[in-house]
């Protein structure tokens, strides 16, 4: 197993204390060796007798709740996203200049980790340019707000190409290889552009699908509310234009 003991013997398990919400704590450190160099990443344990606050708590894989008929926030997924967490805490500890470069060693190790406890290729690719994108909004400043708008604009263009060829004319697929024609612009962060625009286009009407059904069951959820006399906390779908606590912003308590 990938994931041992900080003593080095095999992981049966990680000792989680429920906080309430959707955060968790881990109660006892482990590790995670990566089976490329041997490396060896300790994962410590939250301290409990703090809050759940940002750098103390675990959520898990931070999937919004409508996706997670697509992409669940727990299962094989849950040490390397908790392994994840805490490297994305030491990136946002250390000196602005170093946090970016820290993000992407960290973003690169959950991507192995998931695929290294059983995730399939496909979905670890996913979830590694989701965590990539957030990277670069976070600490990438202007050149990283530049790439995601690279990678959204290639993902319209992949789908308008799509449509266009199916409904007007085949020569329009050709508009399929401009993503990864222009992905070199963005250097050695091309991979990324190129498996987050694929993938982007591929998976929006699943997400939108899911987006609207997770609106859907809200909206009867609200009928079935007024109906029965607004017992209860009133519905409401995910996400919502409302920030909530528990999605509070970096530097921002939730307690």
């Amino acid at each position: 197993m990938p994931f041992e003991t900080v003593e080095g013997a095999p992981l049966d398990g990680v000792p989680l204390l429920y906080r309430m919400g959707r955060e968790f704590q881990v109660t006892r450190p482990f590790a995670y060796r990566d089976p490329r160099e041997g490396t060896v990443t300790r994962v410590p344990a939250h301290d409990t007798s703090r809050p759940p606050v940002e750098g103390n708590s675990t959520d898990f894989a931070s999937v919004p709740p409508f996706l997670w008929g697509l992409i669940a926030n727990y299962g094989p997924q849950t040490l390397p996203a908790i392994l994840h967490d805490a490297m994305v805490e030491q990136a946002r500890r250390a000196p602005e200049a170093e946090r970016l470069p820290r993000r992407r060693v960290a973003d690169d190790l959950f991507r192995i980790a998931l695929i290294d406890n059983g995730i399939h290729l496909l979905r670890a690719r996913v979830m590694w340019a989701a965590v990539s994108l957030e990277s670069r909004w976070r600490h990438g400043g202007t050149a990283g707000r530049v790439l995601i708008a690279q990678v959204a604009l290639g993902a319209l263009a992949l789908i308008a190409a799509t449509v266009l060829g199916v409904l007007l004319s085949p020569w329009w697929m050709l508009g399929l290889a401009l993503p990864a024609a222009l992905a070199p612009l963005q250097r050695g962060s091309a991979p990324l552009v190129v498996a987050a625009t694929y993938l982007g286009a591929l998976y929006a009407p699943l997400v939108l699908g899911a987006f609207l059904a997770a609106h859907v069951e809200g909206l009867i959820a609200l009928v079935v509310w007024l109906a029965t006399g607004r017992r209860g906390p009133r519905p409401q779908a995910e996400p919502t234009i409302v920030w909530k606590d528990e999605y509070a912003p970096e530097g921002v308590s939730r307690w």
